[in-house]
């Protein structure tokens, strides 16, 4: 009984110097892993506060871009491309404007139903408005029937034409003798 009470204080005594240095040498490791990853830390804060700051200027220019665009279906009422202005009168009234680098106004003129997107005062495109599907086709069978009548006009003229040049050309003709009738 006495070797079986000294090997359980031998294995207990062996457990409690493990300990001790397991303790020590964790007690060790925390310091330098605290000392590590505190610089760790303060990197990542500086990484992130750069990257956060970078945001916030990305996000105040955008802020600064990002003026509310306006849109205006109307006709030009008065055109200056020479100095780059116009102005459109909508069901709201007039807006005077100036184009913007891609807007040509040499394309339009006084009186064009337009269609413009515009902030500040700068239109940003300027588009003519086609005319509806029912509107051009009424004006295209205008068209036809307006040319068909010039046709058939001119096809009058030119059989009238034709019948007093005829008449001109042939003198009052004396009737043509008649032969004797044939003998039996």
């Amino acid at each position: 009984m006495k070797k079986i009470f000294a090997v359980v204080m031998a294995v207990a005594f062996v457990f409690t110097v493990a300990g001790f240095a397991v303790a020590a040498e964790k007690a060790a490791a925390p310091a330098a892993a605290k000392a590590a990853t505190s610089a760790e830390k303060s990197a990542v804060s500086a990484e992130k506060s750069a990257v956060s700051a970078e945001k916030s200027a990305t996000e105040a220019k955008k802020s600064a871009k990002k003026v509310k665009s306006h849109q205006i279906t109307g006709t030009v009422e008065a055109l200056d491309a020479a100095a780059g202005t116009f102005t459109v009168k909508g069901k709201k009234g007039n807006v005077d404007l100036k184009a913007g680098e891609k807007v040509k106004l040499g394309d339009f003129k006084v009186g064009d139903k337009v269609v413009v997107k515009y902030a500040e005062g700068t239109a940003s495109s300027l588009k003519a408005v086609k005319a509806p599907k029912a509107a051009k086709a009424a004006k295209k069978s205008a068209v036809k029937a307006e040319k068909s009548a010039d046709a058939a006009e001119k096809s009058a003229d030119a059989a009238a034409k034709s019948a007093a040049d005829a008449k001109k050309a042939a003198p009052a003709a004396a009737p043509a003798p008649m032969a004797p009738p044939a003998k039996k």
